[in-house]
């Protein structure tokens, strides 16, 4: 499912049947299989490049506040524990 606007996980499904197309962003390490990603660089098509958008966004956004959102929680023996 598609995570909902009040971060619950109660969005729509996602829909994974061959005939479904996706919008997605990712970088060219990621697109050529790299760390083991699938290649998906000879299905993709490239609108923007991702280093302009970034550049773009935070132009249009200065100054930006990059904070840890605490999205990520790490369950194993050994984990650092982090709060935002």
């Amino acid at each position: 499912v598609r995570q909902a606007a009040d971060g619950s996980c109660t969005g729509p499904a996602v829909d994974f049947s061959a005939a479904a197309t996706y919008t997605i962003a990712m970088n060219d390490f990621m697109a050529s299989g790299g760390d083991g990603y699938p290649v998906l660089i000879d299905r993709a098509v490239t609108r923007e490049l991702m280093d302009q958008v970034v550049e773009a966004y935070i132009q249009a956004n200065s100054p930006v506040a990059p904070a840890i959102q605490g999205r990520i929680v790490c369950t194993g023996t050994g984990c650092p524990t982090v709060r935002p």
